[in-house]
């Protein structure tokens, strides 16, 4: 049977990510892998989330594991708002939050809700691949625009917005990660994000904030110089998101949106039918997290977990890496981002280290979504050994001094 033939247009160009390819191949116990780009489980709270659990089915019984309403758990939505408003300067009601089932289908909702094939969507040029599969699977025109120290280069996307108007295509999306960008790790200028604001409140874009690793910031970063864009919106310009994946367990699947209200009902209306409501047993087990007053102690400690994985990771880049690659020190999130000279092809050294090395990373080329980057890769330190870190770097360091130019 013809089964190509009765797949629809947008089916035609679903693709799975080469990301999750090469993850899938180095999960072996001898492989010393830097390319999972998930937390350790080690900082998961399950002891709390056990006493939580008995706590709840001693009251509720069954009734926690009933269906709920799709926008979410209305005390979670609350709570997640206050926190937000005091720890992140973003005013929003109820009515402009909802919850999602992971980050993930945050970004296929929002694609789903402002995108017609042909559209065009600008992101950070190196970006996160899970987005830009979901713009693409909506056949938009993912746009790269170059990035420098401070965030996205203005001018370069001034320019690409307007030679897309040109061509006729609608502009309506800006995708960006200023805090702890995966892949690159960067950070954003405050002065950069209000300049971004104001471009797309004259331009009539909207601004798609992810802001999943902002609280997985590192010993010595100020968290003052991670508030949000969101937290200038005045004029309903920017969707925010954010998870509870990278502070307490992907495995929750539970993240949120604030957003104008016009975009998260219809998101809302996506959802009725994607998934019709978020784990319910998830959402009360996080409400009675945060009512607990047990969420600052848990960021706490995951900070310095990760802070001391960084550290790690940046003394051995130090030792094995400092005569050739090029890299600013992570501050926060779980990666850290490394260029190569010219003429070295990451991929290949990634076949050839994990077939001989037994070292994994991700190369960088498919976070480029118009091309480049193939000297350019990631490793993540979230789920490494300390003693690891260093064999596995100095391994690598070896593989690639053989494809030096």
């Amino acid at each position: 049977m013809d089964f190509e033939a009765l797949l629809s247009r947008d089916a035609r160009v679903m693709r799975s990510s080469l990301i999750r390819q090469l993850t899938g191949l180095v999960g072996q116990p001898d492989i010393i892998s830097f390319a999972a780009g998930s937390p350790n489980a080690q900082m998961f709270p399950h002891a709390k989330f056990r006493q939580i659990l008995e706590h709840l089915i001693a009251r509720e019984g069954g009734q926690m594991f009933q269906y709920s309403v799709t926008k979410g758990n209305p005390r979670l939505i609350n709570a997640v708002g206050e926190r937000d408003r005091v720890t992140k300067g973003i005013a929003v009601s109820s009515k402009e939050s909802l919850l999602v089932s992971g980050s993930q289908q945050g970004l296929d909702f929002v694609a789903r809700v402002l995108l017609d094939p042909g559209d065009a969507v600008f992101v950070e040029t190196p970006s996160y691949i899970g987005a830009t599969a979901a713009f693409e699977n909506f056949r938009s025109r993912v746009c790269a625009v170059e990035c420098d120290q401070e965030g996205m280069d203005l001018d370069h996307l001034a320019s690409r917005v307007a030679a897309c108007r040109t061509e006729g295509r609608p502009c309506k999306l800006i995708y960006v990660i200023p805090n702890f960008q995966n892949p690159a790790g960067s950070v954003w200028s405050q002065d950069r994000r209000r300049e971004l604001y104001d471009f797309a409140s004259r331009e009539g874009l909207l601004i798609f904030e992810d802001d999943a690793y902002g609280e997985l910031y590192f010993d010595g970063m100020d968290p003052r110089l991670l508030r949000p864009i969101k937290a200038l919106d005045q004029t309903g310009h920017v969707i925010y998101m954010s998870t509870f994946s990278k502070i307490l367990a992907p495995g929750l699947r539970v993240a949120w949106i604030h957003g104008p209200e016009e975009v998260t009902q219809r998101i809302e209306y996506c959802k009725e039918t994607g998934d019709l409501c978020t784990s319910t047993v998830s959402q009360r087990i996080i409400l009675e997290f945060l009512e607990r007053g047990w969420m600052r102690e848990q960021g706490e400690s995951v900070r310095s977990f990760y802070t001391a994985k960084a550290q790690a990771m940046q003394r051995s880049l130090e030792s094995h890496f400092g005569e050739f690659a090029r890299w600013r020190a992570a501050r926060g999130g779980l990666f850290q981002w490394l260029s190569l000279p010219e003429g070295v092809d990451a991929l290949e050294v990634f076949r050839a280290s994990l077939a001989e090395d037994k070292v994994a990373f991700i190369p960088g080329a498919p976070f480029f979504a118009e091309g480049g980057g193939a000297n350019t890769l990631r490793l993540s330190f979230s789920n490494v050994k300390d003693e690891n870190i260093e064999i596995g770097l100095s391994r690598l360091s070896r593989r690639i001094r053989r494809s030096l130019p």
